[in-house]
């Protein structure tokens, strides 16, 4: 058996010297990869090996992606749709571009197909596909139909395991048919399975162009009882053209550099430099005198190319294992005897478990070491889960005018002008607006921007978050805090300065933009969305604002609307969902339909026309001076684009809130404050510009009909406001009690129909038109079981508390997220979550599936679902009634009073009414199940009135009095 001579694996896999030229293209059948992934990344990590398929991987959906991820790779996955086994995938290294190929009509196989571009001139494609041993004939007219869509000028390289003889002539015979007819020819020699009692050649690889296959090789391998096999596919020097990337540099203040730094900034004179009269000279001396600073301890350091070393826990004894095992396949091959056979399984699994132990022990002890601090956790973690497997940045690459242009220069500009053009475009329809005079009612608080203190300046720097985003002048929030002691004292006089003179300094007003890929095609500009980052020292003066003029609204006589959740403080995506909810279950519990138009606005904060915002300021009693500074703050703004080191001329922003300020928010909410009083016929509820607007009627007509009139007047205002309806995802659909007939019944906008719909999702939550929360549930199953499957793979690399860690902010976090108002569906329909919880306990604690969960709550004293479900209930309650939460939601929520002088048992307990509802639709809504469950707490929890205080007492007590149910 010739075969068995096989090459040395090391050289060939890893050693650079002994790679054949060209690139090397591999097969193997894995037989499930998730018991394989550490060897699977030992095989490709520092290897030769270009692109790999893999057949049989096993893998669901729900798979964790943290056995994929491979370094220096790019992964392309297919898996089994329905039943166990098959699944596909090819690792590709990132230096070579490909793109998935779409086939023209589904088709009953399994295969990937990918087009591999190494130049202009040079590509070919690669198709991997796994044929299992119970297909029948039409695997072989899928088989064609996939090779005829191939261009047949192209080369094809066609790999796989195909459990079809190659080396039986009448096993192969239809197989070869096909293949002669496409000029394809087998490459791989001898056996590829070889098993006690049969030896078959099954795992094959043909190519249309044999004449660029300079070498073929059959190895073997402990990973699987197929071989792996390989071929060189040559690389003409003349056609390839290989870049050679250039020398890349980054500027870096050194640590030992930052004591200096310190001390040059303590020298400064600020008093004496800051004395223009000119805040804009003043702000401008302030930023080239940091940066002075900055320049002159700061170095040009080289990039060094991230060495991908051989994994850290793989050490010198067990790779000696792993040769060791793959001598005793070998043996076992060849002699055939049972005692050989038992030798090399011991083996195996010994590799196995001692992988895994090493990679465990790897892991806790750097998490042991990092003593609780949480940043570095989540870096290991995202190591184990594959989120940051040293993926490099996309090359940019975009289509304009039909060209691919991949220059930085033209790729910068092309984005900055998308991204103003698309603005100018959706305003160009509305008419200009004239701003109309600040009318001061003396009566009532005027709003006046007071100025700020060192000690306030403080406060505000040490509230940023922590983040090394350079602004357009390589300043960030991290330097501001790590300097914030010397800086506080110019900064506040900066920000007097703009204060005084009402200007917003015109070097805080430039944003440099990144364009972050949504979905689609790469090279469409229009599937890229920007993300703006405004200059690190602009923000702590907008906090200052912002607090000054949130502490108005709250005591004006004209506060921001009551329906208005967004960007409030007690305000949530919670209470909104839970007011909704309140609102159409107590309507419909009367009978009849809701009908409901979830609006959706176009670019909403980008298209705020500025004449519209100041002239709506004056309904909020702003004092001249503050308008001036707002209309200062809001104008003149300009941004670029930048990709990578490339930056992009500036462009000026003529409209909109600024994007990734701390301001800009709160004024959107005062831009669009008076929607709800425009038609009083509908409810209307707005979280930012998330609005939905509803109606209680006898039957669907008449909801169309009012939905109908009520979009008259608020297309209307919203022409008016200069903000853009997308009538194309406004939707608008009809809640009752059960299914309603099947009649037409349309709401029109400006004379179109708006798309009637089942369900839709407000707020990350799926509505359904009987409010059953199917569709809810089963998007937190999808995405707590993808979770699920990462957290059971990563579980034997973590500690206890690292596990914990994980278990509440990926799984948890996901079912807890809004589950006040949809825990209220049945028990029937949320048993799956409850299962899924009772998982991730055992997961947690390592333990199987058929060991009870109880014990593993009682062990780590955590809360049962159950009791999730009341913690949740009972703290919302605690907010609603001591002032925490929106006030509309007051309205569902009332305690028992005293009857006049008489004080009842039930007042001084603090129990609250649990208001009638004549059907079991209408009582199952939050207000009567939380009531009820808040008159069974103890009356010493119930009169608490510190919220962190209620919350730990009332854990303790659900923990004390959580009763087993062995189901």
């Amino acid at each position: 058996m010739n075969f068995l001579r096989t090459l040395n694996h090391a050289k060939l896999l890893w050693d650079p010297r002994s790679k054949p030229k060209g690139l090397m293209c591999g097969h193997l059948n894995i037989r499930s990869i998730i018991s394989k992934s550490n060897q699977v990344e030992h095989l490709l990590t520092d290897s030769n090996l270009d692109l790999v398929g893999i057949s049989e991987t096993w893998l669901n959906k729900f798979s964790p992606t943290a056995c994929l991820n491979i370094a220096g790779y790019n992964v392309f996955r297919k898996d089994r749709n329905e039943g166990r086994g098959g699944g596909l995938l090819i690792y590709v290294k990132e230096t070579i571009k490909c793109s998935l190929i779409e086939w023209s009509h589904e088709m009953d196989i399994e295969c990937i197909g990918l087009n591999v571009s190494l130049s202009p001139e040079m590509s070919f494609i690669v198709i991997c596909l796994y044929r299992p041993p119970s297909s029948n004939s039409l695997f072989y007219e899928h088989l064609y139909s996939i090779l005829k869509e191939c261009d047949e000028k192209k080369e094809l390289i066609l790999m796989g395991d195909f459990n079809i003889n190659w080396e039986n002539k009448q096993d192969r015979k239809r197989l070869k048919e096909i293949t002669d007819k496409f000029s394809l020819t087998q490459l791989v020699q001898g056996p590829t399975r070889v098993t006690k009692c049969s030896q078959t050649q099954i795992d094959l690889m043909f190519t249309n162009r044999q004449e660029r296959i300079t070498k073929s090789s059959n190895l073997l391998t402990g990973l699987s009882d197929h071989n792996f096999i390989l071929v060189v596919r040559k690389l003409t020097k003349k056609r390839f053209k290989n870049i050679i990337k250039p020398k890349h540099y980054y500027q870096k203040i050194p640590k030992s550099e930052m004591h200096n730094l310190e001390n040059a900034l303590k020298q400064i004179d600020w008093l004496n430099i800051l004395s223009c009269k000119d805040i804009d000279d003043n702000c401008d001396i302030f930023l080239s005198t940091i940066n002075k600073v900055m320049s002159s301890f700061t170095r040009k350091v080289q990039s060094k190319p991230r060495q991908r070393e051989t994994l850290p826990w793989l050490n010198d004894a067990l790779l000696q294992q792993m040769k060791e095992r793959d001598f005793a396949l070998k043996r076992t091959l060849k002699t055939g005897l049972n005692n050989d056979r038992l030798i090399f399984t011991s083996l195996r699994n010994k590799v196995v478990r001692n992988i895994r132990k090493a990679k465990a022990e790897f892991f806790i002890k750097i998490i042991d070491n990092a003593r609780g601090n949480g940043k570095m956790i989540w870096q290991n973690l995202n190591k184990l889960t594959g989120r940051n497997n040293d993926q490099r940045t996309k090359e940019y690459e975009l289509k304009v005018n039909g060209t691919l242009i991949q220059d930085h220069d033209m790729i910068a500009n092309t984005f900055n002008n998308f991204f103003i053009n698309s603005i100018e475009q959706l305003t160009q329809s509305f008419s200009s607006k004239t701003i109309i005079s600040t009318i001061i009612d003396d009566d009532i608080p005027i709003f006046r921007i007071m100025e700020t203190t060192e000690s306030a300046v403080l406060n505000i720097i040490n509230s940023l978050r922590d983040s090394k985003a350079k602004d357009v002048y390589g300043l960030d929030t991290t330097f501001l805090k790590l300097h914030k002691g010397i800086l506080a004292s110019p900064i506040a006089k900066l920000i007097n300065h703009s204060i005084r003179q009402g200007i917003f300094p015109s070097a805080w007003k430039s944003a440099v933009i990144t364009p972050i890929f949504k979905a689609g095609d790469r090279t469409v500009v229009e599937n890229y969305r920007p993300i703006s980052i405004l200059p690190a020292v602009s923000k702590v003066a907008e906090k200052w604002v912002v607090q000054q003029l949130t502490a108005h609204l709250n005591k004006s006589y004209t506060p921001l609307h009551s329906m208005q959740f967004g960007f409030r403080s007690n305000h949530s995506t919670e209470t909104a969902i839970c007011y909704f909810l309140e609102g159409v279950k107590s309507k419909l519990d009367k009978g009849g339909v809701i009908g409901a138009v979830f609006l959706d606005l176009k670019r909403a904060f980008d298209t705020v026309n500025h004449k519209v915002l100041l002239s709506k300021l004056s309904c909020f009693n702003f004092s001249i001076d503050s308008v001036k500074w707002m209309n200062s703050y809001i104008s003149n703004r300009k941004q670029r684009v930048r990709i990578g080191k490339t930056q992009s001329t500036y462009l000026s922003c003529n409209t909109g809130v600024p994007q990734g300020s701390v301001l800009g928010p709160i004024l959107f909410s005062l831009y669009i404050n008076d929607l709800p009083s425009v038609c009083s016929s509908v409810n209307i509820q707005m979280y930012a510009d998330d609005t939905v607007l509803y109606v209680h009627a006898k039957n669907k007509q008449q909801a169309a009909s009012e939905l109908t009139a009520a979009m008259v007047l608020i297309s209307d205002w919203l022409s008016n406001s200069c903000l853009y309806l997308n009538i194309n995802k406004t939707v608008c659909m009809f809640f009752s009690q059960k299914l309603t007939e099947m009649i037409q019944a349309d709401v029109l906008v400006r004379g179109e129909k708006l798309k009637l719909v089942s369900d839709t999702k407000y707020l990350g939550i799926i509505l359904d038109s009987n409010l059953s929360f199917k569709n809810q549930v089963k998007k937190v199953i999808n995405t707590v079981k993808l979770n699920l499957a990462n957290f059971r793979h990563i579980r034997p690399y973590l500690t206890t508390e690292a596990a914990k860690l994980f278990m509440h902010a990926m799984i948890v976090s996901h079912i807890t997220y809004c589950f006040t108002s949809w825990s209220q569906t049945s028990l029937s329909i949320l048993k799956p979550i409850e299962s899924l919880y009772k998982q991730a306990l055992k997961i947690l604690d390592r333990k199987p599936n058929s060991y009870h969960h109880c014990h593993i709550v009682q062990k780590y004293n955590l809360l049962s679902f159950d009791s999730f479900k009341h913690l949740l209930d009972a703290c919302l309650m605690f907010k609603i009634l001591y002032g925490l939460a929106p006030p509309p939601l007051r309205q569902f929520i009332k305690q028992k009073d005293s009857r006049g002088s008489m004080v009842t048992r039930a007042f001084t307990r603090g129990d609250c009414i649990v208001q009638y509802r004549r059907s079991k639709f209408g009582q199952t809504v939050f207000s009567i199940r939380a009531s009820q469950y808040w008159n069974s707490l103890p009356t010493e929890l119930r009169t608490c009135t510190n919220y962190l205080i209620f919350k730990y007492k009332l854990k303790t007590w659900l923990k004390a009095n959580q009763i087993c149910n062995h189901r």
